[in-house]
């Protein structure tokens, strides 16, 4: 597996990692015994990108990364996020980037994750009630503790990002990113590009669209264009779902996708697209059949 380095503070990243929202049973039903062996053999195949969040399945998605890696975690660099809190059930999340809130969300996934550090925690999102400032304040007061070693910003503008960079060095942002959702591309990853800021890409497969299996509608434009890309893999011999990845890596050399996945297949093949390289013209071309 190839590594990336992303943003000013050090941090290393293999070029892939694995999102774990699949392992909530959002996308179809998932066992406890299936979660645990799709990690320990992405941590094998050399993913250490592992991103995760502490609303997920309330908690219980992090206890089970705290318990599939407690004698492995200097093998794994486990992302989470913090700043969202649970609301009762039925009801939305609540954005809550107060310090306080912050350092309480910090210290329960520290209980979960089983550690005394976690690699990177992400503001998951900006608290319109509250300056950014203040809430990256936080992380950097958790960071001087020894209790993060990286900070990141979810969804932020390229003004909030801006604004957190001078408290502390943010080293990673991350967006819904993927071939077919690039709206990234003329909002915020110029300024994080500007910055010297790394990008992690959730929904690298553009919910389910890039591997075949959409549950959602999509244009006449949309199917003309996701058969081209078809087509382009059948051609390179690639399958639809590696080419879609590959083209991010080649796209932007800061990205890192964070496919998820219940299936050791998937994520053996997932891992496998860091080998391909896709000449600048191909990779032109697919950038046309879905312009941002």
């Amino acid at each position: 597996m190839h590594v990336r380095s992303l943003g000013p503070a050090g941090l290393v990243s293999s070029a892939v990692g694995l999102g774990t929202g699949a392992f909530t049973g959002a996308y179809g039903p998932v066992t406890k015994h299936e979660c645990v062996r799709v990690i320990r053999l992405a941590v094998d195949m050399g993913v250490t990108m592992i991103d995760t969040a502490d609303f997920y399945a309330r908690g219980e998605i992090e206890r089970l990364l705290g318990e599939s890696l407690a004698r492995r975690h200097g093998d794994a660099l486990i992302a989470t996020h913090g700043g969202v809190r649970a609301a009762p059930r039925g009801e939305p999340l609540v954005i809550d980037g107060s310090p306080a809130y912050l350092a309480k969300a910090c210290e329960a996934s520290l209980r979960r994750l089983r550690t005394d550090c976690i690699d990177l925690f992400y503001l998951s999102r900006v608290d319109p009630h509250i300056p950014v400032e203040e809430s990256v304040g936080k992380l950097a007061e958790l960071v001087a503790a020894g209790k993060i070693q990286y900070v990141g910003l979810c969804e932020a503008s390229a003004e909030d990002l801006r604004r957190a960079q001078t408290v502390h060095p943010i080293s990673v942002l991350a967006v819904e990113y993927s071939l077919r959702q690039r709206s990234a591309e003329r909002m915020t990853l110029a300024a994080a590009a500007d910055l010297g800021v790394g990008v992690v890409a959730y929904c690298p497969l553009a919910r389910g669209l890039l591997t075949g299996s959409a549950s959602y509608a999509v244009s006449a434009r949309e199917q003309s264009a996701l058969r081209a890309v078809g087509d382009r893999a059948a051609e390179l011999d690639v399958g639809i779902t590696r080419l879609a990845l590959a083209w991010l890596l080649e796209w932007r050399s800061d990205v890192v996708p964070v496919p998820g996945t219940r299936s050791l297949a998937h994520l053996e093949m997932n891992a496998s697209v860091s080998d391909i390289c896709l000449p600048p013209e191909i990779c032109s071309r697919l950038a046309e059949l879905f312009p941002t």
